[in-house]
């Protein structure tokens, strides 16, 4: 074969390959499962400067302190704390009822933030980001433990501090302020996209947090399946699967996070029907926790559940 009709025939092979991409973008792989839509997530609310001296100090990026950043993001959110809140109150409740699974040395806080979607977020060193759509979004308090329990993954096996550390020193970024490094950290983790691998881990510790805690292990899958239903039900969520877009979204679809965590817990209650576990339906929506409002009504068990 002459090197001319090579030459051809590489770029024939290269067209083709750019022709399947085209087709696969365009015309799309129809499927029953809806696409993933991962909610870009935005952090609303004034910013707080923070003038103190922990703040003002330089710090080397290869020696960030996790626990001293999360005090940095305390500090801000706190101001912004609203006394009386009854969404941050809960939240309140649930996490330090949530704190006896944690092993870092952490004050662990979530916070209550108005912005439309629902979505959780975790920053390093303990603080937990919830907007109050998902607290309307979810069914149950222990849907709401579930997702609470994912961000904890996420803080507990350092997934944000090194996503952040990682993505500093590939900016050439080796020193700055603490405020500055954590105002950095807010905007990485706000376009961060956590590997599959990673978000499988949170979803393993969030049910296995679930299953030694006195809530129902349903509640996982249940609330994969809560946001299904929002997306669903929102004009502007994909029909179709877009295996271009898919692969490198950082989330499964839900439909499979919702499927294989609801079979997970099937079986779970098959082999503990003598067990009792709490649902919560009305303490999410009293906003109180099940520390402060124990219904009967609200434990279930495996032989009732059939």
């Amino acid at each position: 074969m002459n090197a001319g009709l090579r030459t051809a025939l590489a770029l024939v092979l290269v067209a083709a390959g750019l022709a399947l991409m085209v087709a696969l973008y365009v015309e799309r792989v129809r499927s029953p499962l809806q696409s993933t839509l991962t909610t870009s997530f935005q952090v609303l609310g004034t910013p707080v400067k923070l003038l103190d001296r922990a703040a003002s100090r330089v710090v080397p990026v290869s020696a960030l302190d996790e626990r001293e950043l999360g005090d940095n993001f305390r500090a801000r959110y706190d101001a912004q704390v609203v006394a009386g809140d009854p969404d941050q109150a809960y939240l309140d409740a649930l996490v330090n009822d949530l704190r006896f699974f944690t092993r870092k040395p952490f004050h662990y806080r979530a916070y209550a933030i108005s912005y439309g979607p629902p979505n959780a977020m975790a920053l390093p060193g303990g603080v937990i980001l919830v907007t109050r759509t998902l607290l309307s979004t979810m069914r149950s308090e222990s849907e709401l433990i579930a997702v609470l329990a994912h961000e904890l993954g996420q803080i507990e096996r350092r997934d944000c501090l090194d996503a952040v550390r990682f993505e500093l020193l590939a900016r050439k970024i080796h020193s700055d302020k603490l405020g500055a490094l954590a105002d950095a950290a807010t905007r990485i983790l706000l376009r961060h996209a956590y590997s599959k691998t990673t978000e499988d881990e949170a979803d393993q510790y969030a049910y296995e947090l679930v299953i030694n805690s006195r809530y129902d292990p349903r509640s996982v899958g249940g609330s994969f399946g809560s946001l299904r239903r929002y997306l669903g039900g929102k004009s502007q969520t994909p029909q179709h699967a877009d295996p271009i877009r898919d692969y490198f979204t950082s989330h499964p679809p839900l439909e499979i996070r919702e499927a294989q965590f609801t079979a997970r817990a099937a079986q779970w209650w098959k082999q503990h029907a003598a067990e009792r576990r709490y649902v919560g339906q009305q303490n999410l929506i009293q906003r109180k926790g099940l520390g402060a409002l124990d219904l009967r009504d609200e434990w279930v068990s495996g032989s009732a559940l059939g």
